[in-house]
């Protein structure tokens, strides 16, 4: 509980890491004039993901590089197919279809099949 720091120290990490995913995700949005001098470093690193690999995540058909804060994953997630198959799972719980499956009825066919590699 509320007595253990353990817990304390746990939601602060966490509250911390969601925080800054959700700034450097917004900063993959902005120009290199519009961000700190050592934003545009660690994305040069590769340590947030730079404006270029986030411009992916924002092109039609909209079917792959969900991975916003450091794309280090996009390449082994997209073709392992784990997004298709949470999208396929999320439709099975609700019935919402993917952003995806709207603008690409063959992706949607393919995912339904049980196909979800891209």
């Amino acid at each position: 509980g509320s007595e253990n720091p353990m817990v304390s120290l746990f939601f602060a990490v966490f509250c911390f890491n969601e925080i800054m995913s959700q700034e450097l995700h917004k900063w993959s949005h902005m120009t290199k004039k519009e961000v700190p001098e050592w934003v545009n470093k660690i994305q040069d690193l590769g340590i947030s993901i730079g404006r270029v690999a986030h411009a992916k995540h924002h092109m039609a058909p909209y079917d792959g590089n969900y991975c916003i804060v450091s794309g280090v994953c996009n390449e082994a997630l997209d073709n392992s197919g784990f997004f298709r198959w949470m999208e396929h799972k999320v439709y099975d719980i609700n019935g919402i279809e993917a952003n995806s499956w709207k603008l690409d009825p063959e992706l949607k066919a393919k995912t339904l099949r049980g196909e979800y590699a891209l």
